[in-house]
């Protein structure tokens, strides 16, 4: 179903409990998983996206997989 889904590594702390590290292990992962090259910028919505799947507890590799992944 998510075609890309085996580029993206599942490995992460998941003692990451504060926003800063999480982002930083998304952005890692996004990099890792080639759907963003450096230097990446992310928009406001981006930004805001981000916050809503840290709140809705996704990992950082699940939100990158979401972010950027194939849409249905």
């Amino acid at each position: 179903m998510f075609d890309d889904s085996n580029h993206l590594s599942l490995s992460y702390s998941w003692g990451l409990l504060n926003l800063d590290e999480w982002t930083r292990a998304w952005y890692n992962q996004a990099l890792a998983a080639k759907f963003i090259c450096p230097p990446y910028q992310p928009e406001s919505g981006t930004i805001k996206r981000l916050w809503e799947y840290f709140n809705a507890g996704l990992s950082p590799t699940e939100a990158a997989q979401a972010y950027f992944g194939r849409k249905h």
